[in-house]
């Protein structure tokens, strides 16, 4: 019995890392600071990213926030309603729940946490 516990354990343990995705960005460190400061956000997902799955975690988020979705680029453009770091937060929380846990900014990679408070925070001017 014990055995059993332990296989399906490590078998969903082993599912959850599976699901883990890196983004990436076409965009520099530079270009992304210049563009949070309207808010928009642009990150790149995996080919085997559908419209579906990406519709289906944003259809949570309308209040907070719109997107586009470019097929063929996998590009997800996110643009605030209203920008507050709040706002911010939720656009992560989107990202968390399509299974991201990290973005690629040029050779840097960024876990979600930090590339938060390196990017997506609002700062003062």
């Amino acid at each position: 019995m014990r055995n059993i516990f332990l296989a399906i354990f490590v078998t969903f343990g082993f599912l959850s890392f599976a699901q883990q995705i890196t983004l990436s960005s076409k965009l520099n460190a530079s270009e992304i600071t210049k563009e949070a400061k309207s808010g928009h956000f642009q990150w790149v997902f995996p080919a085997s990213t559908t419209a579906e799955a990406i519709q289906n975690t944003a259809k949570y988020y309308t209040s907070s926030f719109t997107y586009t979705y470019d097929a063929a680029t996998q590009k997800v453009d996110v643009y605030p309603v209203v920008d507050s770091d709040e706002v911010r937060r939720i656009m992560l929380r989107f990202l968390g729940a399509n299974q991201v846990n990290k973005i690629v900014v040029g050779e840097e990679e960024y876990e979600l946490y930090m590339y938060y408070e390196t990017f997506m925070k609002i700062k003062g001017e």
